[in-house]
């Protein structure tokens, strides 16, 4: 489960740097649009990391 989390880690901060670098070739009108698209995948993946680490370690297998 730790390397779902990892992976899972890795994927929102490269959609979050994919979403900035979009961002800054973004015309000015729709740069609004852009920074909350960032910012709501950067609160998605601590979201997830800290709903992770608060989880307990019990098993339901």
């Amino acid at each position: 489960m730790k390397n779902l989390t990892q992976a899972g880690l890795v994927l929102l901060l490269v959609v979050a740097v994919g979403a900035g670098v979009w961002l800054n070739r973004t015309a000015w009108r729709h740069r609004r649009l852009m920074w909350q698209l960032q910012a709501a995948v950067v609160a998605g993946g601590v979201g997830f990391v800290a709903g992770r680490l608060t989880a307990g370690t019990s098993s339901d297998d």
